[in-house]
Order: structure tokens, then sequence, then C-alpha cells
């Protein structure tokens, strides 16, 4: 109980802390609104010219980035820390960590939530509306129960995935270009339904680096697509799986960092 009050309060001081530069936090959700206003911008104008991707309209598309947008929106609200982690490596910073006892994952987790990836809920939101209402998904029971479980997998392996390329600066101290190269430019693979790439890339996206079951393959549950340019049918529903595979990796990866950690001396 203890440790949870002061999981709470590193929480309640992370969030005061990026709330007192209030010009600097909405200068970001603008810039990251403008981003996906962007991304939205070049997606009309391709469905405009060509009406359909790989047979995918302009409603199964916008569904489609919704699933993209909450599972990086909540990732980036969790994970953020992990992208700046080796400064904190070789700053020393994770000397202090590791002499508290608390345990140092949970630590670092609850130093720094980005509380302006909310733009990315927003995002999501307004994308799941519009995409709902031109792709006509019909929301049961089951599909809305099952929503956040698929949202919940998404994060674990977005989530997983950056706490693996996190765990590689344990060995390599500066790990900043794998960060941008995995974690921010692989995303931009699944921005389309993922048959439009040959079948080797579809095979990588799905079995090596499965980012294809953050949003590609459960939209096909819910656009009531079952089988259409799948590898298999059964891997519509493999999302929340996938992701507790990840995130298990993930965190052993971590502990084999923590133990082969020594300090920078700084």
């Amino acid at each position: 109980m203890e440790s949870i009050k002061i999981y709470l309060t590193l929480f309640a001081t992370s969030i005061k802390a990026r709330m007192e530069y209030k010009a600097s936090f909405l200068f970001y959700v603008f810039a990251i609104l403008s981003f996906y206003a962007g991304q939205f911008g070049l997606l009309f104008v391709l469905l405009g010219r060509f009406h359909e991707i790989k047979g995918w309209t302009m409603g199964e598309m916008i569904f489609l980035y919704s699933l993209h947008a909450f599972a990086f929106g909540f990732t980036n609200l969790i994970f953020s820390q992990m992208v700046n982690f080796d400064k904190m490596i070789i700053d020393g910073d994770f000397d202090r960590v590791l002499v508290r006892p608390l345990s140092p994952l949970g630590q670092v987790i609850f130093s720094k939530f980005e509380i302006s990836t909310a733009a990315h809920l927003i995002i999501g939101s307004t994308a799941l509306y519009f995409g709902s209402h031109l792709a006509n998904i019909e929301w049961t029971l089951y599909k809305t129960l099952l929503f956040p479980v698929i949202i919940m997998g998404g994060v674990m392996i977005a989530g997983g995935i950056r706490l693996i390329v996190t765990s590689v600066a344990f060995w390599t101290l500066r790990n900043r270009s794998l960060v941008h190269t995995v974690i921010f430019s692989s995303k931009e693979f699944i921005n389309y339904p993922v048959n439009i790439y040959n079948m080797g890339m579809q095979f990588f996206l799905t079995f090596i680096f499965p980012i294809a079951f953050i949003n590609f393959y459960p939209a096909h549950f819910f656009l009531d697509r079952s089988g259409d340019g799948l590898l298999h049918p059964a891997l519509e529903m493999g999302t929340p799986i996938v992701g507790i595979i990840v995130i298990t990796v993930s965190i052993f990866s971590w502990k084999v960092g923590v133990n082969h950690y020594q300090s920078t001396g700084s």
C-alpha cells in the first residue's frame, strides 16, 4: 500500500511539472493535432483520387487509424519516459532509482507521464466516431466489450516494443537512433492496410515485429471483413495474446538489462 502511495505521488508530481509550462504544453498538443491533420489530409487526397486502398474504403481506413491513434496515445502516456531513458543512464540518474526500495521499472514509468498525448486520444475518438459512421459498423455488445481489450492489447504490443528498445541502452548506453527508427518511424507502416505490402513484409509485421496486430488484424473483426486480405482468419483475434507475449518478453529483457547494468560513474 505504501509503494502505491509513492507511485501516485510520483504520478502527481509528473503532471504538475508538465503543466507548469502551459504554453509549451498547449504548443505540443497543437503540434500533435497538426501532425495527425496532415496525415488525414494525405489520406483524403489518396482516397479522393483512388476511392479505396486495396479494397479499404474511406470509413474503414479512418477506423483503422482510430485503433492506431488510441494504442499509441495510451502508450505515449504511460511509456513516455522510455524515449529518453539513455539520458538517465548517462547522467547517473538510474543509480538513484536502484537504491530505492521500489521497482526500478515502476519508478521510471511513474516519473513522467506525457499528458499532452491526450491529443492522440482526441484524434482517436474523432476517428472512431466518423470511421464507425462511414463504415456502418454495427456496435454489438460483444464488439463494445471487446474494443477496450483490443486497445489494451495494442498498448502492450507498442509499449512492450518500446521497453525492449529501451533495454538495449543497458549495453549501448545511447540508443536514440534505434528509438526513432523502431518506435517512431516503424509505426508509419500501419497507417495503411498491411496487405498493401508484399508477403514477406506482411509476415515480418505479423510474426517478427507484430505491430500489424495493433490495428490491421482486429479491424477485420469490427468491420466484419473476416478473412479478407489476412494471412489467416484466426489472426484477427490475436491482439490480446500477442500483447501478453510481447510485454512478457519486454519485462524479461528489462530485468536482464538491469542485472547487467553498471554505473557510468557520473
